[in-house]
């Protein structure tokens, strides 16, 4: 594919909204006064109507924008109704529900339509306005923005292993979600001064893992079945650290894991994304939680995920969408005897990938299924 073909088809749409600034700590105002944040987007014309937000894994909250209307701003004030500034591209309305942190980090996310974004917010300082870069001046926050178009984005991040076991070499696995075969060529963490230079390409519906060493982790991994490809990719930290992916520079997908975005990652061990590749786990370990399918099809009548908890014990089950959106959260007294546990509310995620989690004493698991219409 010719990589100025590939730009054009990834750029990112006029009408997807992103973030643009957030104010959590002003001054000079009662405490629950003045703070806002403030969402952009280039189109007026939108071909959705509601923007999605969430702040950490507080509840989504969702503001409607009418599709024919000539806003290209939305800002969420908290105040007075008068606290908005009158500018007649943008929709003002008031900021309801729980306050912006300032006294510690925050992670946000926002969808509309096909449309993706997530923030994270560092420690904010009484009056600083935190905002997308755009030049050195700005107080600036690391966006990361999900490249989005009419179709699936095709290559995503599907398991990264930043602390894998002593003398395994750090590694990810990017899945191509589409039929068509994916050229490689270019591909990158969106770090490396030298992207990958191949002829080759991730076959329709396929993976293949990332790594800068590919003889110690073909060694590790006893199989040629495996496509491993090696590019000088930038050394992980375990405990907090985003890795994103890159196609000619444009950044196509990211990951971000530790404290700050409510996802710790044990050590060694291996953060799985979405479904894919299997790595060898040694001998004694086995996973907790156990479930039915891997894929659903909504159109197949009786089609039904359950899941088994191989423990016993009270336990916190949950479902996430792919864009990070809370489905179901709920606390649960497992015993060793229990059948297998039905989950109707699979059919609330979109299509494509969508995860369930599990979190009780000593148990942090994740496993992913994927949706089909």
């Amino acid at each position: 594919m010719n990589p100025l073909i590939l730009g054009a088809a990834l750029a990112l749409l006029p009408e997807c909204p992103y973030f643009y600034e957030f104010l959590p700590d002003p001054v000079d105002v009662p405490d629950n006064e003045g703070e806002y944040l403030l969402v952009k987007w280039e189109r007026s014309v939108v071909p959705w109507d509601s923007i999605y937000l969430q702040m950490d894994e507080n509840k989504v909250f969702a503001v409607y924008v009418p599709p024919d209307s000539f806003f290209t701003e939305l800002l969420l004030h908290r105040g007075a109704p008068q606290a908005c500034p009158v500018k007649s591209n943008q929709l003002c309305l008031p900021l309801t529900g729980s306050a912006l942190p300032n006294s510690r980090a925050s992670v946000w996310n926002l969808s509309a339509g096909i449309c993706r974004d997530t923030a994270w917010l560092p420690s904010p300082k009484a009056g600083q306005v935190i905002r997308m870069f755009e030049n050195e001046s700005d107080s600036v926050f690391t966006l990361d923005s999900l490249v989005s178009f009419y179709g699936e984005i095709p290559l995503y991040i599907s398991e990264v292993a930043p602390c894998p076991e002593e003398g395994i070499p750090e590694w990810f696995e990017i899945t191509n979600r589409t039929v068509l075969a994916f050229p490689l060529n270019g591909i990158s963490d969106c770090k490396a001064k030298t992207p990958l230079k191949t002829l080759d390409s991730v076959k329709g519906k396929s993976s293949v893992l990332i790594t800068k060493d590919s003889t110690d982790l073909r060694f590790f991994l006893q199989t040629e079945e495996i496509p491993i490809y090696q590019i000088s990719i930038a050394t992980l930290k375990n405990t907090a650290d985003t890795l994103r992916l890159c196609a000619y520079g444009l950044k196509l997908d990211s990951v971000m894991w530790g404290k700050a975005v409510n996802r710790p990652v044990k050590c060694p061990g291996t953060e799985r994304i979405s479904p894919g590749f299997v790595p060898r786990i040694s001998d004694g370990q086995s996973k907790v939680l156990q479930i039915s399918e891997r894929v659903l099809t909504r159109s197949k009548k009786g089609t039904m995920l359950r899941v088994r908890i191989n423990s016993q014990g009270k336990f916190e089950l949950g479902l996430i969408d792919r864009g990070g959106v809370g489905i179901l959260k709920k606390n649960i007294d497992w015993q060793a005897n229990s059948p297998w546990l039905e989950i109707p509310e699979w059919k609330r995620c979109q299509n494509g990938p969508c995860f369930i989690y599990l979190k009780g004493e000593g148990v942090n698991e994740t496993a992913a299924f994927i949706v089909r219409p």
